[in-house]
């Protein structure tokens, strides 16, 4: 799956795409993410993506650390041009998130099958 995020952490649906990611990592799917726009601070370090939630649902940090653990995020990448207008660089970034130009959102979408955007 395909996840085209665009909500920042101060978003009250910057959690969404993750419930859909965690349905992807259910059904054996892995999940590619390209973060613009304020959702580039969902893939640095210090974002607190524990105190992300769905009601309900696991919170975003515990999403990631299970993808991550089952070696189901293909990727998950800031968009370069976002990351500079909000004084983002490649070190803030979390170790598992890599900044990439625009064109990394065609790249990183063509292998899926599944394409969301949120």
């Amino acid at each position: 799956m395909f996840l085209l995020l665009t909500a920042g952490p101060d978003d009250p649906d910057a959690a969404l795409p993750f419930v859909a990611a965690k349905g992807a990592l259910a059904d054996g799917d892995d999940v590619s993410i390209v973060a613009m726009a304020d959702a580039v601070h969902l893939l640095t370090a210090d974002a607190d993506l524990h105190a992300l939630d769905a009601s309900g649902l696991p919170t975003v940090g515990r999403t990631i650390e299970r993808l991550r653990d089952a070696d189901a995020l293909a990727d998950a990448v800031a968009l370069r041009d976002c990351c500079v207008a909000r004084d983002i660089d490649e070190a803030d970034l979390a170790d598992w998130a890599t900044m990439d130009d625009e064109r990394a959102v065609s790249r990183v979408a063509a292998p899926h099958e599944t394409t969301l955007t949120f």
